[in-house]
């Protein structure tokens, strides 16, 4: 356990460290080796019948030179120096090497050793010399076989020039280095990919999302996925708790509710008996003040309901081809009537004739919500405008982004007060009330838009609320307040 410490790669900086170092080492030594193999040349040819007589001639001065001398590598270094020529005599029985010039000038002359049991001369090419031979030779009382060489001219070399060698170098080390940096970019944004993607997915209330084969890593990576899943887990136990727990409010406060309502008939019962008719009136009245309290309670109490089963998933949904028009004309007709009758003018824009996947009973009372709450806060004048547009919707919860499509926009609109930037934020929240709402007139529970949103979700659209005239709220925040609904198209009725 105390060696897993040191282990580099239980660490990013350690893996990128080790990486780097080690593809470096790679690219050098693989450079090192092609460039070896690009200049080592080995060539053998028959021997031409000149260069037969010139090799053997050297290597009968070579002979002569050898029975006054006792010093085979002075003799060979001697003989060299004086016509100009390379010669190499290997040892049959030891295959020990003796030359008459630095090594590096012929390089690897070891090659040369593959041949000395060759029965007639050969003309062997390496690199920057040629060699003629072998022939056998006795120097106090062993055996050589000797090469006869020349260096060759510049323009006689078959070798790759210095500037392709550097180019074949650079190439290697170009493909190498990217096919490590592949390697190790792959391996630290696919899981950087595999969080975003699930940070989008919990984003959109998938709370069982975990991310799967990371936590098993441990360096920062597997560290994140871990706290990522801690965090994850942690959400959905508190969400989960929150919506049990209004759910459990909501029907434990409809018990007394129901006795409240059965008090209340008793008491209008026992009023009916009553000869005082002043008393009578006046307990009537707190009766009835009675009455329209728990008709109240008993309304939030199902709003709360349904938006605890919404988001709990609960609420079964009948998704259904429906046509728009048809679905929204009762619906209209009746804030129509509303409106009507509150003194306000409400403007209906032509319904558009096209076919949506809808569950009518949900789409109805959410549209009916926004409907209601614009009349509600209107000061005059409501709007409700139909029009087909190009929008951005969520993708599923097993896909991250948005995608674009056709959609049948609803924008539903009064000039009433308004909100305030951060209010359009939160005007969606459950129970939520404006800073500058007027108590008396706002008798809702601030549920209704909450339960509208999850409806519309629950179709695969969006809502969202914005200011009535976006300039005007730039000068004041409170300019009246559009609320827009966006719904995908089936098709266009035809």
């Amino acid at each position: 356990m105390r060696l897993a410490k040191f282990n580099p790669f239980n660490s990013l900086f350690g893996r990128v460290f080790v990486w780097f170092w080690t593809a470096l080492l790679v690219i050098l030594v693989s450079a090192f080796f092609l460039t070896k193999q690009l200049t080592d040349v080995l060539e053998v040819n028959a021997v031409s019948e000149k260069q037969e007589m010139e090799a053997g001639a050297t290597i009968q001065r070579l002979s002569k030179v050898l029975l006054r001398s006792s010093n085979l590598h002075q003799s060979l270094r001697r003989l060299g120096k004086r016509n100009g020529l390379q010669i190499v005599a290997i040892n049959t029985k030891t295959e020990q090497l003796r030359t008459s010039f630095p090594g590096p000038l012929a390089g690897n002359v070891n090659e040369l050793k593959a041949f000395v049991e060759s029965d007639a001369p050969l003309l062997i090419r390496l690199n920057n010399m040629e060699f003629v031979g072998p022939y056998s030779l006795s120097f106090k009382q062993e055996e050589y076989e000797v090469y006869v060489g020349r260096l060759l001219m510049r323009s006689e070399r078959n070798v790759m020039s210095r500037s392709k060698v550097a180019t074949a170098g650079l190439v290697l080390a170009i493909f190498l280095s990217t096919v490590f940096c592949f390697v190790l970019v792959l391996s630290i944004t696919k899981p950087l990919g595999a969080l975003r993607s699930a940070s989008n997915r919990l984003a959109k209330g998938d709370l069982t999302t975990r991310i799967q084969g990371l936590e098993s890593r441990k360096d920062e990576i597997g560290h994140l996925a871990n706290d990522f899943n801690t965090m994850a887990s942690r959400l959905q136990s508190l969400i989960d708790g929150q919506k049990t727990l209004m759910a459990n409010v909501s029907h434990e406060l409809r018990t007394p509710l129901t006795r409240l309502q059965l008090a209340v008939a008793l008491l209008e019962g026992q009023l009916s008996t009553e000869s005082d008719n002043t008393s009578r009136d006046l307990n009537e009245k707190h009766l009835a003040r009675i009455e329209s309290e728990i008709i109240k309670m008993d309304q939030m109490i199902g709003q709360v309901l349904t938006l605890a089963k919404i988001n709990a998933s609960q609420q079964s949904i009948d998704l259904q081809e429906v046509s728009l028009s048809s679905l929204l004309k009762d619906v209209l007709h009746d804030a129509s009537f509303e409106a009507e009758a509150l003194r306000k003018k409400l403007t209906i824009s032509a319904i558009p004739d096209l076919v949506i996947h809808a569950d009518m009973r949900l789409l109805i009372s959410a549209v009916e919500n926004i409907l209601r709450n614009a009349i509600r806060f209107a000061k005059k004048e409501v709007s409700c405008e139909f029009n087909i547009t190009l929008c951005e919707l969520a993708a599923n919860e097993s896909t991250s982004g948005k995608f674009s499509t056709e959609c049948i926009e609803i924008k539903i609109t009064d000039d009433g007060l308004g909100m305030t930037g951060i209010e359009l934020d939160t005007v969606f929240d459950p129970f939520f009330r404006g800073s500058h709402q007027v108590h008396e007139v706002s008798k809702g529970a601030g549920l209704g838009l909450s339960i509208a949103k999850a409806a519309i979700e629950m179709h695969g659209g969006q809502i969202f609320a914005q200011a009535r005239d976006i300039k005007l709220a730039e000068a004041s925040p409170l300019s009246g307040l559009s609320v827009i609904i966006q719904l995908p198209i089936v098709r266009k009725s035809t």
